[in-house]
């Protein structure tokens, strides 16, 4: 009888051990696939849309919503400041990219209407049917 119970105890040392081996090793397997998402996340570039507030033309940035970016030299002879611009960073860094010069709406609400008033003043007026 007492080798039946040593027995028992013996195999349920056994089966608790095993249980605990294996639940540590799908622990970590769980892990890399949460971290997965994470570096996907980290490939897009960010985009900023807003006004330059400074340019410092011997460091080659400038400053846009508070945050400096680094410019390429030839990017920086097209800027001014006080322009929108949408700047594409790469991602993680503040390296520009792409900066594009976004011109403000109301400028091109002006520049249509100009043209439309030079259309109306070189076209004839066309004379009414009697």
């Amino acid at each position: 009888m007492k080798k039946v119970i040593s027995m028992i105890a013996v195999l349920a040392l056994v089966c608790f051990t095993t249980m605990v081996f294996a639940a540590d090793a799908a622990a970590p397997a769980a892990a890399p696939a949460a971290a997965a998402p994470a570096k996907a996340e980290m490939a897009k570039p960010d985009v900023l849309k807003g006004k330059i507030t400074k340019i410092d033309t011997a460091a080659n940035t400038i400053v846009v919503k508070g945050k400096t970016f680094t410019v390429k030299a030839e990017d920086m002879a097209n800027l001014k400041k006080g322009q929108m611009v949408k700047i594409t960073a790469a991602a993680g860094t503040l390296n520009a990219d792409k900066i594009e010069v976004i011109k403000a709406k109301k400028a091109m609400k002006k520049a249509v209407m100009k043209e439309k008033k030079a259309e109306e003043t070189t076209a004839p007026a066309a004379k009414p049917a009697e």
